[in-house]
């Protein structure tokens, strides 16, 4: 496929243009955080378990050889078996701000998506709900924190113009910690109430047995995102990867869970944002990446958290002792945060329609602050 400009390949695997690009293409912009090299690599490659079930093609274009621009599309055969779609995807979607490049680039991912049979190409996702998904439509001002995406209006004009339309927005919001949680009258009620509850407990992570933790967890967040948009159930082997590239950066007390009547009902799992201490590393840990990230993570501190998991099992998001267990552990998770010298936490994402979750990020002091996007276009 080529113009005048740019010639389009396309391969079954990610080459090392493909997973190059954005470092390229991103470099020098004030809120364009380099995630660690080594971590993208490992996403694209069968060492992440959520890419194995997946049908692939990778296209990158080259103009006079240097890659400007990149997409993935693939079929999901996990949400093919959940949704009895004839959905594929696309992902990975950087480019030049160029009106034909981008064009041609969503071309080839939806050609490719209609010879496989499909009627539908939904994203942008990699490689599904439960990674990094969405494009940001909202919240430019700010860096991505840790493990969400990275983008420019131009993508979004981009999907619009070639025939995609919103399927549903992903919010972020933003909690401030310089006081720890917040104090206000309903969430000290809420808290009182479960600390008043003896059928009401919780605890942090149980370092000694970590996967047992991890898989309580997964139980916890599967029942509480199973009716949402586009969900795909966390497999053990996905979950327990996850957690354990999270491990490193984890602490005791940014892991809370909360048992109702003793079935674990509840958690939080928060991290520091490492894209706050990876900025100009361009994503290398070598030669000495490794001694500067330890040492900004040990010495200088981060004074930012992110919440990427957490959830509440459905049959107790109508009850108040579900929603005051939460508010209870949610609150911990902040205090403790606080103690690790966070003064912002993002909670992300959280689908628009979930309404419980968003109201509890709303009692607890967070704010809205990004948007998110998926598209979906009929081919």
């Amino acid at each position: 496929m080529t113009d005048a400009s740019f010639i389009i390949s396309e391969s079954d695997q990610a080459d090392a243009d493909f997973v190059a690009l954005p470092y390229a293409l991103y470099k020098g912009e004030p809120h364009w955080r380099a995630p660690l090299r080594m971590e993208r690599k490992a996403q694209l490659s069968h060492k992440n378990p959520a890419s194995r079930a997946l049908t692939t093609r990778f296209f990158i274009a080259r103009r006079n050889g240097r890659a400007i621009g990149r997409i993935a599309a693939f079929l999901n055969a996990a949400h093919d078996g959940l949704h009895g779609t004839d959905s594929a995807f696309f992902g990975y979607f950087d480019c030049e701000s160029s009106a034909p490049l981008a064009d041609a680039l969503l071309k080839a991912a939806k050609d490719w998506a209609r010879a496989q049979g499909r009627t539908q190409l939904i994203g942008p996702a990699m490689w599904s709900v439960n990674e990094e998904v969405g494009l940001l439509v909202d919240g430019f001002d700010h860096p991505p924190a840790v493990m969400m995406p990275y983008g420019h209006p131009h993508q979004l004009e981009a999907i619009e113009r070639n025939g995609f339309s919103k399927a549903v927005d992903l919010y972020a919001y933003n909690a401030d910690l310089n006081d720890g949680a917040p104090k206000g009258k309903l969430v000290e009620g809420l808290r009182a109430k479960a600390e008043s509850d003896p059928g009401l407990t919780w605890r942090t992570m149980n370092t000694k047995d970590f996967l047992g933790d991890v898989r309580m967890a997964r139980e916890i967040f599967n029942d509480a995102w199973s009716e949402n948009w586009g969900f795909i159930p966390f497999s053990e082997e996905q979950f327990e990867h996850m957690a354990k590239e999270m491990r490193p950066i984890m602490f005791k007390t940014g892991f809370q869970i909360g048992f109702i009547d003793g079935e674990p009902a509840t958690f939080i799992w928060m991290i520091p944002d490492l894209n706050e201490v990876v900025k100009g590393l361009d994503g290398r840990l070598l030669p000495f990446g490794w001694a500067k990230l330890l040492y900004r993570i040990k010495a200088k501190k981060v004074s930012k958290g992110r919440v990427p998991l957490m959830g509440l099992k459905r049959k107790f998001h109508k009850g108040r002792r579900g929603v005051a267990l939460t508010t209870k552990i949610c609150s911990d998770a902040f205090d403790a945060g606080q103690a690790q010298g966070f003064t912002q936490c993002e909670l992300s994402w959280i689908l628009e329609g979930n309404r419980s979750m968003s109201a509890i990020c709303e009692l607890v002091g967070a704010d809205l602050y990004k948007t998110y996007r998926m598209v979906e276009a009929e081919l």
